[in-house]
């Protein structure tokens, strides 16, 4: 609760004793409604996960030209930070990018 709304309650009430008890009473009430707010929020997200939703931002798709660019990279022809610039995203996307590009190309055929 605002300090000028506690302020304003013991003017009112005019006794302080009174004026505590009732501050109280209203505290655990917003603490109250604050952890049904947060368990709810956990259920829907759990229920959310079981369902299989998505949550958060999408991931980036990777632009046409990441094949060509990604060559270069390995070439050493350019840093990973002139690639994430020529394709658009960050140092770390490009850097995940590659990471998964990298394992893609190291599985077996068969798998």
């Amino acid at each position: 609760m605002l300090p000028e709304n506690e302020s304003r309650i013991f003017e009112l009430l005019g006794n302080d004793e009174l004026a505590g008890k009732v501050l109280e009473i209203i505290r655990e009430d917003e603490a109250e409604r604050r952890a049904v707010l947060v368990r709810r929020q956990s259920e829907g997200l759990k229920n959310a996960r079981e369902r299989g939703v998505r949550l958060g931002r999408p991931p980036a798709k990777r632009p046409r030209k990441f094949a060509s660019i990604y060559a270069m990279f390995l070439e050493e022809k350019i840093s990973a930070r002139a690639a994430a610039q020529m394709l658009g995203v960050s140092p770390g996307t490009f850097k995940r990018w590659a990471t998964e590009e990298k394992e893609k190309q190291q599985e077996p055929a068969g798998v």
